[in-house]
């Protein structure tokens, strides 16, 4: 690198490192407390001072454990008690996508009229049509609904979409990503999830697929197949490809490999190239080079992480959209968008053929 020139990326911390709202009082109902609900939405809540004022999980254990962790004031005994808590006004719907379906319908019948959303992790449902009824259930309820695609708030999502929106890379044409890890635990219930490293954990990259293009494809190709030896039930390495319109110029495709036993070769890296530059990032550095100078590469090392980070700039969103009285980034209804690409790619990947998104229904 020249250090003479300037660098052609001029990247704020406030640029990429998400924040909360001016306005953060409301109060948060936890439906769920197991792992992930401790570990990375609380954790991010109490960073950013969110409050979260009452719990519940179908474990109490469970429940009273977060409770006194982050001094939760209140643990429910049902569903019903959490929904008409008068200072609950969001709730965070942590529970598996298997009985998302189940729980969201409790939610909706409960909710007290201090309730003022839904905050529901993802993946919103493992199939396209529960997805569809959830939507429509909250609509009819007036509840608006924001699916948890955290990935997207994620301090390195946030500084590539940043320098794509910029418009510095030129038209983007190219976005490709690869996965390499291991979650091929025979103890896990990871591995006895149906479709789970395409929906469940794939779901996050396809949701920036959408993301980071701004645009929607019209076709999903998707290989998949079993590993010898493998625990998991199904496929736990893929790659999805992404058809879009001619006139978008746009190619863009995701490789996930969750099956790698040798972990000095894991890795994660975003490729994103366009008619004036390209740019590239892991999780904790961004590089981006020019057309106008090539012999000049740029790399900013990033401060923040996907967890707990993320968790707490999708809240945020949530709790701006309520203070701006509009819909969240991520709403029920933009992410059945992102829903249908994960259920074409399924099917894709079973039938060997190309799935017309239109199909999905």
């Amino acid at each position: 690198m020249n250090k003479d020139r300037p660098p052609l990326l001029e990247l704020r911390l406030q640029d990429y490192m998400p924040g909360p709202p001016e306005k953060k009082d409301y109060g948060i109902g936890a439906v769920g407390c197991g792992n992930i609900a401790r570990n990375a939405h609380q954790r991010a809540y109490a960073n950013c001072g969110y409050r979260t004022v009452a719990c519940y999980d179908i474990k109490r254990e469970a429940a009273e454990s977060m409770a006194k962790q982050y001094g939760i004031p209140t643990v429910c005994n049902s569903i019903e008690e959490l929904c008409q808590h008068p200072d609950v006004q969001i709730i965070d719907l942590a529970v598996h996508a298997n009985i998302r379906r189940k729980v969201m319908a409790q939610v909706v019948k409960a909710a007290g009229p201090q309730l003022l959303g839904i905050f529901s992790q993802k993946p919103f449902a493992m199939e396209f049509k529960d997805a569809v009824a959830m939507v429509k259930m909250c609509k009819k309820a007036k509840l608006p609904l924001m699916i948890n695609q955290q990935a997207r708030w994620a301090p390195n999502h946030r500084a590539l979409k940043h320098v794509i929106d910029t418009g510095m890379l030129g038209h983007v044409y190219s976005i490709v990503h690869f996965h390499r890890s291991f979650q091929d635990n025979p103890n896990s219930w990871v591995s006895k999830l149906r479709n789970f490293n395409i929906v469940d954990h794939g779901c996050h990259y396809i949701d920036l697929l959408r993301h980071f293009s701004g645009k929607e494809p019209v076709r999903v190709k998707c290989t998949a197949n079993m590993q010898p030896g493998q625990a998991s039930v199904t496929p736990m390495c893929h790659t999805v490809l992404c058809e879009f319109k001619p006139s978008d110029k746009l190619a863009a495709m995701s490789h996930f490999n969750n099956i790698i036993r040798v972990g000095q070769m894991h890795g994660y890296e975003w490729f994103v190239d366009g008619t004036e530059g390209s740019a590239t990032v892991d999780r904790g550095k961004l590089t981006v080079c020019f057309l106008s100078r090539p012999d000049y590469v740029q790399t900013v090392q990033l401060r923040g992480a996907w967890f707990p980070d993320a968790f707490g700039g999708s809240m945020g969103e949530m709790m701006r959209a309520l203070n701006e009285k509009r819909e969240p980034m991520t709403s029920g209804a933009d992410n059945l968008k992102t829903i249908r690409i994960v259920e074409a790619a399924v099917i894709s990947s079973k039938t060997g053929r190309a799935v017309d998104l239109k199909s999905i229904k």
